[in-house]
């Protein structure tokens, strides 16, 4: 439950704070640092931020703060708020990047969510006009199910999308393969001998080289001269690929 509020931006005091208000209730400051083990100016500190944001409000009682946690659906009421605020700058932030899209040469992308991130953005933009051609990796497929899985979902919503989508994988991964992507409709697949080093994805104007590994890392090259001639491999090999 902590990773989700740091995720939302939290800071580690603001959490034990907030929590410590849900379960105590209407109460001054003592009680909650006695429970969350900060200094009392601290609490403070963090109290006067909570109620900037909404989060916190206060009575006062014989000249005494009591305070108190709003409602944890105000937490979606704030991110909601920012969301709105957000979209209206959005169109500004693509036609800023318009511009830059001709200077970007290549992305390193570290970590799992780096590689969700790269491949949400990428399935944002695919439609039935795209084609996602893949050379699979063949190990880490193998040892990693959190990579099956993760790369499951990704085919599930290209079938979706009605993208073209086309996959080569190792024939010593067959078994494997067949059972995690048989029911995907619109998905095709053949299978090589060839053993590649690492994953290969040819994407409209993109050509992305990736591994899994302890630490998935994807380097993304945006060319569409590049991506025409990896796309004019890629349809050789699966010519002479095995269904």
């Amino acid at each position: 439950m902590e990773e989700i509020f740091r995720d939302l931006g939290f800071s580690e005091r603001e959490i034990k704070v907030y929590l410590a208000l849900l379960e105590l209730g209407a109460t001054t400051v003592g009680p909650i640092a006695a429970k969350t083990r900060l200094q009392h100016s601290k609490v403070y500190q963090t109290l006067e931020k909570l109620i900037d944001k909404g989060l916190v409000s206060f009575i006062i009682k014989s000249k005494t703060k009591y305070f108190q946690a709003q409602d944890p659906k105000q937490i979606l009421n704030i991110l909601k708020e920012k969301e709105k605020r957000f979209s209206e700058i959005l169109p500004k932030l693509k036609e800023k990047q318009k511009y830059s899209k001709e200077k970007q040469i290549a992305t390193v992308y570290e970590g799992y969510k780096a590689i969700k991130s790269m491949f949400d953005f990428i399935l944002e933009e695919l439609n039935n006009k795209s084609y996602y051609y893949v050379f699979a990796f063949k190990d880490d497929y193998l040892t990693s199910e959190l990579a099956s899985r993760f790369l499951r979902g990704i085919h599930m919503q290209l079938s979706e999308k009605k993208v073209d989508d086309r996959l080569i994988a190792n024939i010593s991964i067959k078994k494997e393969f067949e059972r995690n992507y048989l029911d995907i409709k619109d998905m095709k697949y053949k299978f090589t001998n060839i053993n590649l080093p690492l994953g290969l994805m040819i994407i409209n104007d993109r050509v992305i080289n990736w591994v899994w590994g302890e630490r998935p890392t994807a380097i993304e090259i945006v060319s569409k001269q590049i991506a025409q001639q990896y796309k004019k491999f890629f349809l050789e090999i699966w010519k002479i690929s095995k269904p």
